[in-house]
């Protein structure tokens, strides 16, 4: 018996080190190969579902207001200004035409489809593998939380935003849902948006518990019990339940309140901070972390040329938004989040003026993206903000101004002078600075898109310009716009007749 555990054992792992997880999970059913431990079903994780090394939504934050295009005429890097364009303009097209483009990690559907049947084969396996009850009750717990965050990312992706006025959720389509890893003929079909919910919130309930009492120990790179909590807080929030987006976030807080405290480190002159930031393993605020540092500018190209703009960078209106200093040496910088949070480029060659470039949270570590006790702090506030409008209960608005207020305490310089906390009467008003709030906290972590989907999908305008004779073009993705909903891309449409096409 152990004899053929072992053989099981080394079979699975020379398939793994041999051709790769995803071969293993596209040609190997589960009655054909056991690994034999709870051990191997976390290794199969760590290879397969963590997106540890990368990312597949790269191209995310161009389809947002927090980036500008500027043309520089520069033919060794102007195949730049093109790899982004097809996002940047909202076209149609724009995973078939990125794809054609030679661009790596904008599979998102495919991608996140194999982390899931990952996922799948480790909850189809757990029951019969070795190993403590404890061992494989973590490995479980986190299989459920990973697959409730890919369907997450995906419904949020292809799908309308749950909040739509008179959306029938019943009938709306989701997105398939494949919830074994058993391989069969059937070609799937999408599952209504009500039932991607209902199982997403369903994983997490499940998860819960399991990583409660065996993921304590969990390092940032693997699910925990806050991961769980932050998830399901962020989903509630989608789904304005607020009372619940609150309770969530709550447990987090309770359990993990710390910030990092940005006037405590000394404060970057040019570029981000390489050795502290809010990602990093030393970080009090990361839950859950991942990306690597060679992935980090995502499409932002840096310059073309010394002094030159570059050809995607922040918008003008995401600069303006935050209360920073720019003067040398000033005693008191404010707002320092411009100085940490974002990699700068000179904007003369003769001079040392900069201009905010591409988001960068990293530390010494080279981790960008992820959960964060921040957004905690900022999902409860919108939730108690969204009370308070409907019942006028004060003590609601000032527990959110209480959260606000310490999120800006720890973003400003308080080296020489104290925080001044704000104190907004208004309830409409405090939402709206709350929002904003959650803006210049979060950029470039794959949330503002989705917040404007859920904002109630506002007009954007892009303006883009290709050639050197070409004059600028502008771009408007209109109020409500279907385009608001990724395309499902054309290979999984020609593969699954059974799907239905986005408009």
């Amino acid at each position: 018996m152990k004899n053929s555990i072992l053989r099981n054992i080394l079979v699975f792992l020379l398939i793994l080190s041999a051709s790769g997880c995803k071969k293993f999970l596209e040609e190997y059913s589960q009655d054909e190969v056991r690994p034999g431990s709870a051990n191997d079903l976390q290794q199969l994780m760590i290879g397969e579902v963590y997106p540890i090394k990368t990312h597949f939504i790269k191209y995310i934050d161009l389809m947002t207001d927090d980036v500008t295009s500027n043309f520089v005429n520069d033919e060794n890097t102007l195949y730049r200004l093109y790899n982004g364009e097809p996002a940047f303009t909202w076209r149609a097209d724009m995973f078939e035409t990125m794809t054609d483009k030679g661009l790596a990690a904008v599979d998102t559907y495919e991608h996140y489809y194999r982390c899931i049947k990952g996922c799948n084969v480790v909850l189809d396996m757990i029951e019969k593998v070795s190993g403590s009850e404890g061992d494989k009750s973590n490995v479980k717990g986190q299989a459920l939380a990973m697959r409730a965050y890919y369907y997450f990312m995906l419904v949020n992706l292809f799908s309308q935003p749950y909040n739509t006025i008179g959306l029938d959720l019943d009938k709306a389509p989701g997105v398939p849902l494949m919830l074994s890893s058993v391989v069969t003929d059937e070609l799937p079909s999408r599952a209504s948006m009500r039932e991607v919910y209902r199982q997403i919130e369903a994983d997490l309930l499940a998860a819960a518990p399991l990583l409660e009492q065996y993921g304590q120990k969990n390092s940032k790179l693997k699910a925990s019990d806050l991961f769980v909590y932050t998830l399901l807080s962020r989903m509630y929030l989608y789904m304005e339940k607020w009372d619940k987006s609150v309770e969530y976030a709550g447990k987090v807080i309770e359990r993990k309140p710390q910030l990092l405290k940005l006037s405590n480190y000394t404060i970057p002159v040019n570029t981000a901070n390489s050795t502290v930031n809010v990602f990093d393993l030393n970080s009090p605020e990361a839950i859950w972390m991942f990306s690597s540092h060679e992935e980090f500018n995502q499409f932002f190209a840096l310059p073309a040329a010394y002094g030159k703009a570059p050809f995607y960078a922040v918008s003008p209106e995401l600069e303006a938004a935050y209360d920073y200093n720019w003067t040398t040496g000033a005693a008191n910088k404010k707002d320092l989040r411009p100085a940490f949070f974002y990699v700068r480029y000179y904007i003369s060659a003769t001079t040392y003026d900069v201009k905010l470039l591409y988001g960068s949270k990293t530390g010494s570590s080279y981790y960008t993206k992820g959960m964060r006790v921040a957004e905690l702090y900022l999902n409860r506030a919108e939730g108690l903000i969204q009370q308070y409008l409907k019942n006028g209960d004060e003590a609601l608005r000032m527990a959110a101004l209480a959260d606000l207020n310490h999120l800006r305490e720890y973003r400003y310089d308080t080296r020489t002078v104290s925080y001044q906390p704000v104190n907004i009467a208004n309830g409409q008003a405090l939402l709206e600075f709350c929002r904003e709030e959650r803006r210049r906290e979060l950029c470039f972590e794959e949330h503002r898109w989705f917040d404007l989907r859920r904002y109630g999908m506002p007009q954007l305008k892009h303006t883009f310009r290709g050639f050197e004779n070409q004059s600028p073009r502008e771009y408007i993705l209109e109020k409500g716009d279907k385009r608001y909903v990724l395309p499902l891309p054309q290979t999984v449409l020609q593969r699954n007749p059974n799907l239905t096409p986005n408009p």
